[in-house]
């Protein structure tokens, strides 16, 4: 088990146990990598390739085929089972990762904690000896987690399994050796400088419901929120939560009901209401345009805001200063000018999160906002969250930590047999 700050080099261990560094990542490696007295660093062996599986820790970059079924068996005709041992194996992972009534459908339609559940099915089928987990559970729910290290606990004394993960309680207890990763922890609090303040705004849902093309998702939903207000929506992997999502940022758009955004008295128009929200996606990733950190932000401080400005639903400007104020809070300041794409999976959380600040907008939508995240930087983000909050935003997020959400928010809901009902 491996434990360490966020964006301190623990996947690149891992990529360089599987050989991805610098056989497809260039780096430069000095010191010694052996297996069995073999140096994979200059020569990595075709076998040890065949005995290993990485999980990455975005599953969306490791998806490659366009549904399901044909996802959960690539790897198996890669390495050319027999029709017989594909059926047999592809049954047996798909139901012990509850997978059986996806098989059909299209991989981009899969929720987060499915596509997790869904590699691990497809890595675990291939028969390997050595299991590489880059923090396995980040998208799952609860009953997927239970499920996943209840398969560890199985796997363990069968597999060689390096595993990294911030669940200390449930590592503790599985793992053998614990190794903590050198990184650079902040010892000091830092005041989060003052934030500029939003216009009010409200979000009126009466009576939606959606569905895809054979499946309901939302009957008869009401939801209604307001400003300086953290909403956190709980549910089960593929429950709707991100459908409903993008039915708020209009997106995809109800069968019945309506969704209103008003600011102040004025009812927004629908270019208003994109105008007036941030979106954090499920992965960071579908987030970034440009080619280094410091244009991402620099870009999302100036040009995007002006044009909420234009519109009129912004609030102060969110000034370049204040940004790479925040920017080094948040432990970004010396990524600036790399690439955001290789960032850790941590750190681009974070900088999706300074992307949504920067935009300035007085709703933001967060989906898994603490993903990849260690202890120290979710206390961060939910110190950012709460400065955004006396700041007068709406922010309304997607998690699986309720906990987390018990202690940050002011209303929880739970998306459960289409419905949205309030705890």
């Amino acid at each position: 088990w491996m434990d360490g700050v966020s964006g301190a080099g623990k996947s690149t261990l891992m990529h360089l146990i599987k050989g991805i560094i610098p056989r497809y990542i260039f780096a430069e490696v000095k010191g010694e990598f052996t297996s069995f007295g073999q140096d994979i660093i200059l020569n990595y062996p075709k076998e040890l390739d065949k005995k290993t599986v990485y999980i990455f820790q975005n599953p969306y970059s490791q998806m490659v085929t366009p549904r399901a079924k044909e996802e959960l068996i690539f790897g198996m005709e890669n390495y050319q089972f027999s029709p017989v041992k594909i059926d047999s194996e592809s049954r047996a992972w798909s139901e012990k990762f509850r997978l059986t009534s996806l098989l059909e459908q299209k991989t981009y339609t899969l929720s987060g904690g499915q596509c997790q559940r869904l590699v691990l099915a497809s890595s675990l089928a291939c028969n390997p000896r050595i299991l590489l987990f880059d923090e396995p559970t980040a998208f799952m729910d609860p009953e997927a987690k239970k499920d996943f290290y209840e398969l560890l606990s199985w796997l363990k004394g069968k597999f060689t399994i390096i595993v990294i993960d911030h669940n200390i309680p449930k590592l503790s207890a599985l793992c053998d050796k614990k190794i903590t990763w050198p990184g650079a922890a902040r010892t000091e609090v830092t005041p989060i400088p003052p934030l500029p303040s939003s216009p009010n705004l409200h979000v009126n849902c009466q009576n939606i419901s959606f569905s895809y093309p054979g499946k309901s998702i939302f009957q008869q939903v009401d939801f209604n929120v307001g400003p300086k207000r953290i909403i956190s929506i709980l549910g089960e992997n593929g429950a709707g939560k991100t459908t409903f999502f993008k039915l708020l940022s209009q997106m995809l758009k109800p069968q019945t009901g309506e969704i209103n955004f008003f600011l102040g008295q004025e009812r927004l128009s629908a270019k208003k209401c994109f105008y007036a929200m941030s979106i954090i996606y499920q992965n960071s990733e579908s987030q970034f345009y440009f080619d280094t950190v410091r244009e991402e932000l620099s870009f999302k401080a100036s040009q995007d805001v002006q044009d909420v400005r234009n519109v009129g639903v912004a609030g102060a400007f969110a000034d370049l200063e204040l940004v790479m104020k925040l920017a080094t809070l948040m432990g970004l300041d010396n990524t600036l000018d790399r690439s955001p794409y290789m960032l850790s999976e941590g750190q681009k959380r974070r900088l999706s999160i300074l992307i949504a600040i920067a935009q300035d907008k007085p709703l933001i939508l967060y989906d898994e906002p603490t993903y990849g995240q260690d202890k120290e930087n979710i206390t961060l983000i939910t110190r950012l969250m709460m400065a955004l909050k006396q700041a007068n935003r709406l922010q309304i997020m997607i998690t699986h930590d309720r906990p987390w959400a018990q202690e940050i928010s002011d209303e929880i809901y739970q998306l459960d047999n289409q419905k949205l009902v309030r705890l």
